[in-house]
């Protein structure tokens, strides 16, 4: 199975876990990593992805960028890659650099796309069913949904 997480999943183990949501987000994050690295499944990562992560403050960013190490393909950004993320975010109303990384998921040919963005959270049906549409059949979930499915 190939997934591709957010980057808020990557940082999550990493930010205040004095919240309960953030520390169950944290346990859960940390159990995917775990599975990831088990090879029981394959993380994509991204040139926005990677983007995102250089724009961390230190430490938390080498820590986040052992976590990527652990990803077995990297998508580049290409022309393909921004055309998609255009259509993404024209049609369905997110963030640009949420559009790269869902473009980057569904070229990838990820399963899944977790987050822990409310926002993405949120739209994930209308997201589901704009893919469908371009041709990508992708779960966008959040991360302790896709906990629970992955328990089943």
């Amino acid at each position: 199975m190939i997934i591709y997480l957010d980057t808020n999943v990557f940082g999550r183990p990493f930010d205040d876990r004095s919240y309960l949501r953030i520390d169950i987000e944290a346990q859960a994050s940390l159990a995917i990593l775990a599975m990831i690295e088990e090879k029981q499944m394959n993380c994509l990562c991204s040139d926005i992805l990677r983007l995102e992560v250089a724009q961390t403050p230190m430490p938390k960013r080498m820590r986040i960028q052992s976590l990527i190490a652990l990803c077995s393909t990297c998508i580049s950004e290409t022309d393909v890659i921004k055309k998609m993320a255009l259509k993404i975010y024209r049609k369905i109303r997110v963030e640009p650099r949420d559009a790269l990384h869902i473009a980057s998921a569904c070229l990838g040919k990820a399963k899944y796309f977790i987050t822990c963005d409310n926002g993405i959270i949120r739209k994930a049906n209308k997201i589901e069913k704009d893919l469908k549409g371009l041709g990508y059949n992708i779960k966008i979930c959040g991360i302790l949904d896709f906990i629970e499915e992955v328990k089943e």
